[in-house]
């Protein structure tokens, strides 16, 4: 019996889980997933200090404008201000980020101020009591814990950690990933391949796509269509977390996947998906291997590592938010539906006045690689509906390619 998408989906990610942690350096840590709380090592500021170029004063001195006070020097960012203090009428020139003296409660801003020679200072304009400081710890105090657990670090969350004095960082392991491809009709990708061939580009689609996820996928290379052939393949393959499969995985004398995974000792927790593209799609176990096996045809085989192994291995990276990102479009066009699957149809979303409108692509072949280049987006129509689907339909679509739309 074949198992509903979504249904398959929650397997997947039911046994997808996390590979333990690791500490790695804050400074080679980019697009590694937070596993813990971080402690902050320091006050941001360590101190109150200025957020203008002005004059730092004592609110009294200036609570009734016009006020002279004296001004008794210069504090520039980094000076150290510990011998320094400020008495009724005085004040010092401060520059921003420089640390606030003894006494002082308030900067006031050169442009509310009229300099009178180099001693005094006229207050012209007026200031509330705390204007213009940046009190100690206000970004962040000592001890403080930060929760980024469960998200990537980008170049925000590095600068943070970083500005905190952390060195180094808790961050879940990477899953391993061994990438197989079968069928006597594939070559490698090389100069001079027999045009009879078939190029195998699944494999690289595969790769590339988890490349962009910061993971070292291995490509073991290409299985003949005989079972003896892919269980030597498949011999020291045990380290691997995830092992994924392209292609021989239907129901033929010539499926090695099929064929073989009582041998290789696969359990399948399902092998037939009610879904368009991506029906012979089979997911299992092989010892502490998941086992993806995809179907052939390019946009099947696309199709599914979107749908099914991307959020499953953001999920075993540690990913608080591990599922694709989905959007609603109204169709500019219309399908037609002959069966009773879920479809995934490609479209090209495209943005226009405030709304997301989706464009069907002229062909809904699954070995139309051109319609994965030229579309961003699966466009869910329900197993349920069956007939034409009019122009006007408000459509579930999850969007692939963000970039090309905004």
């Amino acid at each position: 019996m074949k198992i509903d998408p979504f249904v398959a989906l929650e397997t997947v990610l039911r046994e997808s889980e996390t590979k333990g942690s690791e500490i790695v350096s804050v400074f080679d840590s980019l697009n590694r997933v937070i596993a813990k709380k971080v402690q902050s090592g320091r006050n941001l500021p360590p101190r109150d200090n200025s957020a203008m170029d002005g004059f730092a004063v004592r609110y009294e001195d200036i609570e009734t404008i016009p006020a002279a006070v004296k001004i008794k020097g210069l504090i520039k960012a980094g000076d150290n201000i510990d011998s320094l203090k400020i008495e009724k009428g005085e004040c010092y020139r401060i520059m921003t980020g420089a640390f606030v003296p003894e006494g002082a409660d308030t900067v006031v801003e050169l442009e509310a101020t009229e300099e009178e020679g180099n001693s005094k200072v006229k207050i012209v304009k007026e200031k509330k009591r705390g204007a213009n400081i940046r009190k100690r710890g206000e970004d962040i105090g000592k001890d403080d814990l930060i929760d980024m657990s469960g998200y990537p670090v980008n170049a925000y969350r590095q600068s943070r950690l970083i500005s905190v004095g952390t060195t180094v960082l808790p961050v879940y392991r990477k899953p391993k990933v061994a990438i197989i491809a079968t069928g006597d009709e594939l070559e490698y990708p090389s100069a001079g391949v027999n045009e009879d061939k078939i190029i195998d580009s699944n494999s690289f689609f595969i790769k590339s796509t988890l490349d962009n996820m910061g993971i070292d996928a291995q490509y073991i290379g290409i299985s003949k269509d005989n079972v003896e052939d892919l269980i030597d393949i498949f011999s020291g393959l045990e380290n691997y977390d995830v092992i994924v499969t392209s292609a021989g995985i239907s129901f033929g004398d010539y499926d090695v996947m099929t064929n073989a995974a009582e041998k290789l000792g696969i359990n399948w927790l399902f092998t037939t998906v009610n879904q368009k593209p991506g029906k012979p799609f089979s997911f299992g176990k092989r010892g502490g291997s998941l086992i993806f096996s995809l179907p052939g045809n390019p946009v099947s085989s696309a199709f599914c590592t979107y749908f099914y192994l991307q959020p499953a291995l953001r999920k075993m990276m540690g990913y608080k938010m591990y599922h694709n990102k989905q959007i609603t479009a109204e169709l500019n066009g219309k399908f037609h539906k002959r069966n009773e699957r879920v479809h995934f149809n490609r479209v090209n979303i495209v943005y226009d006045d405030n709304r997301f409108f989706a464009v069907p692509y002229d062909s809904q072949g699954s070995h139309l690689i051109s319609s994965l280049v030229v579309s961003n987006g699966f466009a869910v129509i329900d197993a349920d509906k069956t007939g034409e689907i009019p122009s006007g339909k408000q459509l579930k679509v999850y969007v692939y390619d963000f970039e090309s739309i905004f």
